[in-house]
């Protein structure tokens, strides 16, 4: 056999062989990656659908007594609406019996799935199916005033990313065959001038493979083998800008879900503080306040709802302002007097000195800003007084400051990250996320201010904000 021969027969074989091994390579990698995309979005369903039941079943039972027989009249209905949302199919149990399913097959005798099952401990789990037509099977626990624990479960096919993973091998066997023709068509004459170029092909291929989505091939002609350098780079470059956007999007969805659980615990707890006080007292001047709050926080958290089914039409995620003049004295008093009581079970008292100051800000974002900081006073100083001063010259200044435990100098950076706690053993009972001051930061970003804070371990904490 000639050498030229050997070259053509070896260049063949070498170039299917990077193809095979990149096509299964980059095959798993979608496969598991839009595996983990799905995951990640049930998750998020799972947590807008128990927010959703618990809503609902609140908003129409008169007391917690109420609550099984509304989810057992209401569950089909509840089983329906989410199908919309999810785009798959809804199961809603209480423990072994099955309470509604989406498509109307309700069969009580039907054996609890394994993911199911572990919602009763209050655990989340998934699994999937193999076979030739993979299902995706996702199950939450969904707790009702603390008090009963359903299961919502969510079925959804995998019939679009089994497509993908098919389409994307034929891709590369097609390609393989394309390459292979090409090569044996024109190596004969130019073998000698195409083994740099299918070197450094192979090279970027290698590279590729292992992760490193930056590699490119370098292109030294333009013939075959440099157009076929030129269509792995496009390949290269759409992978890599397409992973890019779908980690950018997801990274979105996560956090304006995180943001957004977090932000509607503030107005329940109100509201929940309110009618346990009315439950509790005569008093019709309480009575008043205590319904006007109730009454605010409860619109408040209408909005919030209302924009995330909104957002979830359009699929964006990222935080609006609706910015208008405002009263910020007069949000400052609001905000005190609706945790005035929060901060008496603390001990705690706020002394004000608010200058009338009028500015242009999201009135509902401001407040909560102002929300999130008092709330982690009141609960991790442990000061006796909570400073609040309101000032205006050229910019608005705000600064809350309180004298109590204060935080030690090597948490001041890592305060404003998401999910951090200064002392997660000490908060370990206390509610919280650890994403209060992560949304203060991003608010005050939106509004073009910044923030400071200074503190002194045993001596307290001061937050400026400027804007």
């Amino acid at each position: 056999m000639r050498l030229k021969q050997k070259i053509i027969l070896l260049n063949i074989g070498t170039l299917l062989i990077m193809l095979i091994v990149l096509g299964i390579i980059i095959s798993n990698i979608t496969d598991n990656y839009n595996l983990n995309t799905r995951l990640q979005y049930l998750q998020g369903q799972s947590e807008y659908a128990a927010t959703y039941i618990e809503q609902y079943v609140m908003n129409k039972s008169r007391s917690f007594f109420d609550v099984p027989a509304l989810m057992e009249s209401n569950a089909g209905y509840l089983a329906e609406f989410l199908e919309r949302t999810v785009n798959g199919r809804v199961q809603i149990y209480y423990g072994n019996s099955l309470l509604g399913d989406s498509e109307d097959i309700i069969d009580q005798n039907t054996a609890i799935r394994p993911e199911v099952a572990q919602t009763f401990q209050k655990n989340s789990a998934y699994f999937i199916s193999q076979g030739p037509n993979r299902t995706f099977y996702y199950a939450a626990p969904v707790v009702i005033g603390n008090k009963y624990t359903y299961s919502v479960a969510f079925i959804y096919s995998l019939a679009e990313t089994d497509k993908m993973k098919k389409n994307t091998i034929q891709m590369f066997v097609i390609t393989g065959i394309i390459a292979s023709m090409i090569v044996l068509l024109v190596g004969t004459a130019i073998s000698n001038m195409i083994i740099y170029p299918i070197k450094s092909l192979h090279r970027a291929t290698k590279q590729f493979s292992k992760g490193n989505l930056n590699s490119r091939a370098d292109v030294f002609t333009k013939d075959e083998v440099g157009e076929l350098s030129l269509t792995f780079n496009a390949m290269a470059d759409n992978i890599h800008e397409m992973i890019t956007k779908l980690n950018y999007e997801q990274e979105k969805q996560k956090n304006f879900f995180d943001n957004f659980t977090h932000e509607i615990r503030t107005p329940l707890t109100t509201i929940l503080g309110y009618t346990d006080l009315l439950w509790k007292t005569n008093d019709e001047e309480v009575k008043d306040r205590s319904l006007f709050h109730i009454d605010s926080e409860g619109k408040r958290m209408l909005k919030m709802v209302e924009s995330l089914l909104e957002l979830s039409k359009l699929k964006k995620f990222d935080l609006e302002l609706n910015k208008q003049t405002t009263d910020i004295k007069r949000l400052l008093e609001e905000v005190c007097d609706s945790m005035h009581y929060k901060a008496r079970r603390y001990n705690i008292s706020f002394r004000l000195k608010l200058e009338p100051v009028v500015y242009i800000v999201d009135p509902d974002m401001f407040k909560q800003l102002v929300i999130n900081i008092i709330d982690n006073s009141i609960k991790y100083s442990k000061s006796e007084f909570i400073d609040i001063t309101l000032s205006s010259a050229d910019k608005l200044k705000l600064v809350i400051e309180d004298y109590g435990c204060g935080i030690d100098p090597k948490n001041l950076e890592s305060i404003f990250e998401p999910y951090y706690k200064v002392d997660k053993s000490r908060n370990s009972k206390i509610e919280g996320w650890g994403l209060g001051l992560s949304i203060v930061k991003e608010i005050v970003s939106k509004h073009n201010g910044y923030i400071n804070l200074s503190s002194v371990l045993k001596g307290g904490t001061k937050i400026e904000i400027i804007l």
